[in-house]
C-alpha cells in the first residue's frame, strides 16, 4: 500500500510538471493538441517504459477510435496506409499503438530520423508486405521520399498551411503507383479544428480563383480572346472555384464509432463504386461528394481518381 502511495504521488507530480510546461506554449498549439488526444499532455508509456500500453491510448481519443475502426478494415482489403501528424508526441502515441497495442509492424519518419535510417525504413515499407503502415511527421515527410506501394493517406491533423498537406499527399502519387490513392482527413467537430480546416481551404480557394483569373496557361503566357483582353470568367466557373473539393463524412455520435456499412463504403474503391459516385448514387445522407472543375461543379469522383475525404471525431 505505502510503495503504492509513493507511485501515485511521482505519477501526479508528473503529470504536474507536463501540465506546467504546456502553459508556456502557444494556446491554439495546445487546444490542436486536445483534439488528438489528451495523452499529449502526458504519456505514462512514454515516461515509464515498464507499464504496458492498454486500451486507454485508444479510448481517450476520439481520432484514436475512429482510427482503430478504419485501420483494420483497410489492412484487411491489403492496403498500405501514411498516417501524418504535427506533433511529434502524437506520432510517439501511434506507434505505441501500433507497435505496442496491436502488435503491427510500423515504420516511422520525423526530424529526428537520420537519412541512413529513412533510406532504410522506405525499402523496408514498399518492398515488405508485412509493412503496411508508416507514420510520418508532416514538414519531414513531406518532401523527397516516395512511398508508391502505399495507396490511403490519413492526415491525423492538418496544417494551417494546404500546400503542407498537399505535399505530404503527394507521397503516395509518385511514380510506380497503379492503385487510386485515397485521402482521409481527420478533424474535430465544434473545435479549433473547424477553424483551420476553414482557414486552409480558403487559402486553396484563393490560390485556384488567383491563378484561374490571371489565365495563366504556361509560365509568363495568359489566355488572350479574339479582342486581346485577357479571358473572362463566367458566373458557374467562379462559384465552382469557391466550391470546397472533396467528400465529407459526418459522424453523428452513438455507441458505434463506425458501422460495418460505414467501412464498406469508405473502403469501396471498385469500379462500380467510382461509377456509382460519379452517377451521384454514393450515400447521400453520410456523404457529400463534390469534384471542382474549370468548366464547373460535378457531383462525384472522377474514375480511378483519388479523392480527399474529411472525418469528423
Amino acid at each position: 500500500m505505502i510503495q503504492q502511495s509513493k507511485v501515485n504521488t511521482t505519477t501526479n507530480k508528473n503529470i504536474g510538471k507536463e501540465v506546467l510546461n504546456k502553459k508556456l506554449g502557444n494556446p491554439i498549439m495546445q487546444l490542436r493538441l486536445t483534439c488528438n488526444s489528451p495523452l499529449n499532455f502526458y504519456n505514462p508509456w512514454a515516461s515509464e517504459t515498464s507499464v504496458p500500453v492498454d486500451e486507454t491510448i485508444v479510448t481517450s481519443s476520439g481520432k484514436m477510435l475512429l482510427l482503430d475502426r478504419l485501420l483494420p478494415a483497410l489492412f484487411k482489403r491489403n492496403h498500405k496506409v501514411l498516417i501524418f501528424s504535427q506533433f511529434k508526441t502524437q506520432l510517439d502515441i501511434l506507434e505505441d499503438y501500433c507497435r505496442e497495442l496491436r502488435r503491427w509492424k510500423v515504420c516511422r519518419i520525423d526530424g529526428s530520423v537520420a537519412q541512413d535510417d529513412r533510406r532504410q525504413q522506405i525499402a523496408e515499407f514498399n518492398n515488405n508486405p508485412e509493412y503496411k503502415v508508416f507514420l510520418l511527421s508532416t514538414r519531414a515527410g513531406g518532401q523527397g521520399i516516395n512511398l508508391a506501394s502505399a495507396d490511403t493517406v490519413i492526415l491525423f491533423d492538418s496544417d494551417w498551411n494546404p500546400q503542407q498537406d498537399l505535399q505530404a499527399q503527394d507521397r503516395a502519387h509518385r511514380i510506380g503507383q497503379k492503385n487510386p490513392v485515397v485521402i482521409f482527413r481527420l478533424a474535430t467537430k465544434g473545435t479549433v479544428e473547424e477553424d483551420l480546416l476553414l482557414s486552409a481551404d480558403a487559402k486553396r480557394r484563393l490560390e485556384k480563383l488567383v491563378i484561374k483569373k490571371g489565365g495563366f496557361k504556361t509560365m509568363g503566357q495568359k489566355i488572350v480572346d479574339a479582342d486581346g483582353e485577357g479571358e473572362g470568367m463566367s458566373r458557374d466557373a467562379l462559384k465552382a472555384l469557391l466550391l470546397r473539393d472533396g467528400e465529407v463524412y459526418r459522424y453523428k455520435g452513438g455507441d458505434e464509432i463506425l458501422s460495418e456499412q460505414d467501412l464498406e463504403i469508405l473502403c469501396d474503391r471498385s469500379d462500380a463504386a467510382y461509377e456509382r459516385a460519379e452517377r451521384g448514387e454514393g450515400d447521400k445522407e453520410g456523404f457529400k461528394i463534390v469534384e471542382t472543375k474549370l468548366g464547373g461543379l460535378m457531383e462525384g469522383m472522377g474514375k480511378r481518381k483519388g479523392s480527399t475525404s474529411a472525418t469528423a471525431a
